[in-house]
């Protein structure tokens, strides 16, 4: 049986939680290195740009092996704890908030109608318990009120791990592995693609291709945890 009263650690620092604090303790909250693209035209949005028509993209933290927030994005994924994720993402969420209202502008989630996680395929699903994706687009839902959308979006190859695989041969990896069923429950909807790392981008531009492809009207924008430097 669960012991409900383990202390909770840190998944950065392994330092005990202490009662106020969410998933990561205030020390290592404060150090973890913000992307600040919380407005338009940032690197996110940059990284993307040409490659499929787009609204805007964002993502809260850069991704490395030796950046702190490698480390809890690889527990969230691989280490069966996919609250990690929520956590943050719920922090997230606030700092786009404070963004949008100290530049006085209007910011996320903008006009978004439904949030679509990137879906695994249904081995790797089964395999691994649980999609990682999934569990930010669940925060967002409880935040911004915004419904999920699980049944059309589905990957119809299995793929290998992309860690160690170069940007040409991620996108190779990745082309033409989604597919979408059910377009119309999509169609002329403004969608907002949810992952836990860009990296070269190959995923979200598989997965976008697959909804522009096959969706009538269908808007895109893009919402990740992880920012890959480079």
């Amino acid at each position: 049986m669960l012991n409900l009263f383990l202390p909770r650690k840190c998944p950065y620092c392994g330092n005990t939680l202490l009662p106020q604090e969410e998933g990561i303790c205030l020390r290592c909250l404060a150090i973890l290195p913000r992307v600040r693209a919380e407005l338009p035209d940032n690197e996110v949005e940059r990284r993307l740009f040409g490659r499929f028509p787009m609204e805007h993209a964002t993502s809260f933290c850069y991704y490395g092996q030796q950046e702190p927030f490698g480390g809890i994005i690889r527990q969230s994924k691989f280490a069966d704890r996919p609250w990690l994720n929520t956590q943050v993402t719920r922090i997230f969420v606030q700092e786009l908030q404070l963004a949008a209202d100290e530049a006085g502008v209007p910011g996320w989630p903008y006009d978004i109608d439904v949030i679509v996680p990137v879906p695994l395929h249904i081995l790797r699903l089964l395999s691994r318990g649980y999609n990682q994706s999934l569990a930010i687009a669940e925060a967002l839902n409880e935040m911004w009120n915004i419904p999920i959308e699980t049944g059309c979006l589905y990957k119809r190859h299995y793929t290998k791990s992309q860690v160690g695989l170069s940007g040409d041969e991620r996108l190779h990896h990745e082309e033409n592995t989604f597919a979408v069923r059910h377009p119309e429950r999509l169609a002329s909807k403004h969608v907002l693609i949810v992952d836990d790392v860009l990296t070269t981008g190959a995923t979200i531009v598989a997965a976008a291709d697959a909804l522009l492809e096959s969706v009538p009207g269908v808007r895109i924008s893009v919402l990740t945890l992880a920012f890959a430097k480079g």
